[in-house]
């Protein structure tokens, strides 16, 4: 009778030893990028540029402004926070930004060529044929789902390629589906969900290759990994009992 229970729990363990082995097998295409380039020592690619970005409320924007009033560009310049490239301006909720002497200016949904025009227009009043220069102060997006480290990222840069972006995720797992990764964006107030195939070559020369500031990328999760979890979960339940099985088993015996 002990013999038998033993037997017929040693036949259970190595079943779902076998199901693992045949539910968790990954294919090495299916986690590879772009896997049908051609073999090839160098391949030309499509030149891209990143999509013209409109200034949104919490943007961060570089200012510089300069003129031949050195005294007035002082006292302009002293009412800025000091950022990487001279001064920053946060857009506020209603997306403005307030300069020294001008007040409140509407910038959202302007490109930062528009905003320095604008900017420029406004101190002609205080400062002879005045510089200025905007650049975007911040990059935020987020990271989620089958990444190794998913979290909310900013780095200091005014491109950044999908490829960069689950970069800073510590990179996809051997479980995202890599043919069909999210991005959910939303640009004032407007939201849509794209659909990019990492595993196809085409990504390379995709309008979509570069990612928008306050993107969120998701990679979900292949089947096999569900099906792999509740596996070893049952086959940890079946080791425990196997034990305390063979625990009785060497009682009945004393």
């Amino acid at each position: 009778m002990s013999r038998n229970c033993v037997s017929v729990w040693l036949l259970i363990y190595f079943c779902v030893i076998s199901v693992i082995s045949s539910t968790s097998c990954i294919s090495p295409k299916s986690a590879t990028y772009f896997n049908n380039l051609p073999d090839s020592t160098k391949i030309q690619l499509e030149e891209l540029e990143p999509p013209p970005f409109a200034v949104q409320v919490n943007d961060v924007l570089d200012i510089a402004i300069g003129g031949e009033n050195e005294k007035t560009v002082q006292y302009i310049s002293q009412y800025f926070t000091a950022g990487a490239s001279g001064m920053q301006a946060i857009v506020d909720i209603d997306g403005n930004i307030e300069l020294p002497k001008i007040g409140k200016i509407k910038v959202a949904g302007l490109s930062k060529e528009a905003v320095r025009d604008t900017i420029a227009d406004a101190y002609k009043e205080y400062l002879v044929d005045p510089l200025v220069s905007v650049k975007f102060g911040n990059f935020p997006f987020s990271v989620m789902g089958e990444v190794k480290s998913p979290g909310n990222f900013n780095v200091p840069s005014e491109k950044v390629n999908i490829f960069q972006a689950v970069t800073q995720a510590g990179d996809l797992t051997q479980y995202a589906v890599r043919e069909n990764v999210k991005i959910i964006r939303e640009v004032n107030g407007q939201r849509k969900i794209l659909s990019l195939n990492l595993n196809d070559k085409s990504i390379l020369n995709s309008p979509n290759y570069y990612i928008n500031r306050y993107d969120i990328i998701y990679a979900e999760a292949k089947s096999v990994k569900l099906t792999t979890e509740n596996v070893q979960r049952t086959l940890t339940y079946v080791g425990a009992v196997s034990s305390v099985l063979a625990f009785v088993v060497v009682l009945l015996r004393l």
